[in-house]
């Protein structure tokens, strides 16, 4: 039986395919779980020797990722900062590291110390990573309550005012 097939009768078994609209469901799902299949090496992340430790920071980048304990989505924002120690990362390359991290199952809390283990790996610096996030595995089950998870992962040895950054 093909993956398609066996998550075509799980939703047989649960009654949804008798919804005409859910003919090509288990297709799609398929799609959406494929698309977040974890093991994909992470993308190298470029860069360049700089002088000055002035902090980096990216605020507000966006971020997807799904529970690993309900497969239900948990969506929001990452603000990333760092110390430089003679060295920057391109900022495209820190982005393309958060959706790539990003796109797996996972806990939020894992998903910050991977992004923050990655970053401190490639710049050798002071890394903090904190994201706020949307659970939809605790609005729509559980204690059905809307609200913001955040976390904060810290790599290195952050000094004063990179910790201030990230509040």
């Amino acid at each position: 039986m093909s993956p398609e097939e066996h998550l075509a009768a799980v939703l047989d078994v649960l009654g949804y395919r008798a919804d005409p609209e859910g003919r090509e469901t288990p297709g799609r799902l398929l799609e959406v779980l494929e698309a977040f299949a974890p093991g994909k090496a992470a993308p190298r992340l470029e860069c360049f020797e700089a002088p000055g430790s002035d902090l980096v920071v990216l605020r507000a980048l966006p971020f997807h990722s799904l529970c690993a304990h309900h497969l239900l989505p948990f969506f929001g924002e990452a603000d990333i900062a760092y110390r430089p120690v003679g060295r920057i990362a391109g900022l495209g390359g820190i982005a393309r590291a958060l959706r790539h991290v990003a796109r797996q199952p996972q806990l939020q809390e894992r998903l910050g110390a991977t992004l923050a283990d990655h970053l401190h790996g490639a710049l050798d610096a002071p890394v903090g990573v904190r994201l706020r996030a949307r659970q939809m595995c605790m609005e729509m089950r559980g204690i059905e309550s809307p609200g913001t998870v955040e976390t904060v992962a810290w790599r290195g040895a952050p000094d004063e005012a990179l910790r201030r950054t990230l509040g």
